[in-house]
């Protein structure tokens, strides 16, 4: 079936998963660039104590 022909309570299912996991995968990606940052400060603290 298609949406066009009446199948579209599993296309509109399909596409909020499909906007969901997108946002989840933005959001660890973007924790993950900020992740480094804050642990090269960290290692850059201790270098010079």
């Amino acid at each position: 079936m298609s949406a066009i022909n009446g199948d579209k309570s599993r296309f509109h299912r399909d596409r909020k998963s499909k906007i969901a996991r997108r946002a989840r995968k933005r959001k660890l990606i973007s924790g993950l660039k900020e992740q480094p940052k804050a642990s090269a400060m960290a290692r850059a603290n201790k270098a010079a104590v």
